[in-house]
């Protein structure tokens, strides 16, 4: 019987999303303001011109800051959903092969790292979204802290990282609703 879906905590962003995020929210505006000012000054651009942009350089900045907070990994019971900044995905638990399903430190196991985005989000410390891992397999990922990744087969061909702060405890849930749902 499926409930109402119940959140596993996530680590935090790291410095690097953060100290990303910090750059561009201010120095990328103040950067542009001050260009825009000096081409005011010399006449070479009038007010509207100057308002339009920096409302264009806020929206800017904001489709890129705002995703990277939406992150969530949460469980049903049954199924598995995943918020990855823009991307969406939910997947029954037993189309996984939570058998070969493992926790993971991305450092050790470089193979499994993202290498190439082919529809995703990725900035220093965040990869979200689909991916080509470096042992060239398709990836669902949310990875924000390589030290606790838990790496999910799915029955699609792809693989699911994800950061979690309990990857063991999460691989556990899983399979016990894997099993569960088997028997009943």
């Amino acid at each position: 019987m499926s409930g109402a879906f119940r959140r596993f905590r996530l680590p935090p962003l790291g410095k690097a999303p953060v100290l990303f995020a910090l750059l561009l929210g201010v120095l990328m505006p103040v950067g542009v303001a001050v260009g825009l000012m000096l081409q005011v000054q010399t006449g070479g651009a009038r007010l509207p011109v100057v308002l339009g942009v920096q409302a264009l350089v806020a929206l800017i900045v904001l489709a890129v800051l705002l995703p990277m907070f939406r992150r969530e990994v949460a469980f049903d019971d049954r199924r598995l959903r995943v918020k990855a900044t823009w991307y969406t995905r939910e997947a029954d638990v037993r189309q996984f092969d939570l058998d070969q399903a493992r926790v993971l430190d991305l450092r050790e196991h470089t193979e499994f790292k993202p290498a190439l985005k082919t529809n995703g989000f990725a900035i220093p410390g965040l990869q979200a979204g689909h991916f080509r891992l470096r042992n060239k397999a398709r990836a669902l990922c949310l990875v924000n802290d390589p030290t606790r990744v838990l790496m999910l087969p799915h029955a699609d061909g792809s693989t699911w990282l994800l950061s979690v702060e309990s990857p063991r405890a999460v691989l556990s849930v899983l399979r016990e609703a894997r099993d569960r749902l088997r028997a009943g």
